[in-house]
């Protein structure tokens, strides 16, 4: 519980600077960095990673488009999807190429699995980027709410579960996920979002909030938290592990830190570009 609590400490100051600080390359890089250690965590469980055929090129464009969206403007956001896009669809070719040659040593169902993980965590990490870079000048506020909304929900779920929860939520997927703290990770969740909302209001003058977007994201945003953690957990007990990895103490991989945010970065994105919670006026 001590590592679990300083690993938790650690990555909240780590994540911070890297928000504050994001202004500078070092946020892209380091987020494409994350994505590398994700996919070769996701390719390890499915007993993948040693197919170099079926790996190595997701090692190379994963982490390209992180940085990528450090680079773009904004009237090139479409061009970039597109891209990233595009880049997913060539890489299922490219699988379903090497199962054919591999003349049925490699199962479809491996190409399957290994194609599914891999576009997952490339888009999510692509959004978690892109998000930031969008609008240079409010960027920075629409970032923090990935982790906002992931994090207050994860902890406020645990801690409602711990203390009213009674009934199971998915015990086959997850057993102690209970239904109370599902709903109690909803209602704090929105509780921050608006609390977030009214504190950029009140301390940026030309800063434009629409309550009512935080409000539609503080609710839709937490089921889609808890989710992506009952689908990393799905992963685990189908695999049979614990945990993906090793590199956070007490908390295991990436893939087990940032469950939540990965599920949370693509939707917040897709919800950004339709109706942007902030603006400077």
């Amino acid at each position: 519980m001590k590592n679990r609590v300083i690993t938790s400490a650690a990555i909240l100051i780590a994540m911070l600077l890297l928000v504050i600080f994001s202004e500078f390359i070092f946020y892209s890089v380091a987020i494409a960095i994350l994505g590398i250690i994700a996919v070769m965590e996701i390719l390890r469980v499915m007993g993948a990673h040693k197919e170099w055929l079926l790996s190595v090129p997701a090692y190379i464009f994963v982490p390209v488009f992180p940085v990528l969206a450090y680079f773009i403007k904004s009237s090139d956001v479409l061009n970039y999807l597109l891209a990233l896009a595009a880049c997913i669809f060539v890489y299922l070719f490219w699988l379903m190429g090497v199962g054919v040659f591999s003349k049925g040593r490699i199962p479809f169902s491996r190409i399957g699995e290994v194609f599914a993980g891999v576009s997952y965590i490339a888009v999510a990490f692509a959004s978690l980027s892109l998000i930031r870079y969008i609008d240079r000048e409010i960027g920075i506020f629409t970032v923090v709410l990935v982790f906002l909304i992931s994090w207050t929900c994860d902890v406020f779920a645990f801690a409602t579960g711990v203390l009213i929860g009674k009934h199971k939520l998915i015990p086959e997927v997850s057993p102690k996920k209970t239904v109370e703290g599902a709903i109690g990770g909803i209602v704090f969740s929105l509780l921050f979002c608006l609390l977030y909302g009214l504190g950029l209001d009140l301390l940026i003058e030309n800063m434009s909030v629409s309550y009512l977007t935080l409000a539609l994201f503080g609710l839709i945003l937490p089921v889609v938290s808890q989710l992506g953690d009952l689908v990393a957990s799905l992963i685990k007990r189908e695999y049979g592990i614990k945990d993906y990895g090793k590199i956070f103490p007490g908390h295991g991989g990436v893939m087990d830190r940032f469950d939540s945010v990965l599920a949370v970065s693509t939707i917040l994105m897709i919800l950004c570009i339709i109706f942007p919670p902030f603006k400077l006026v």
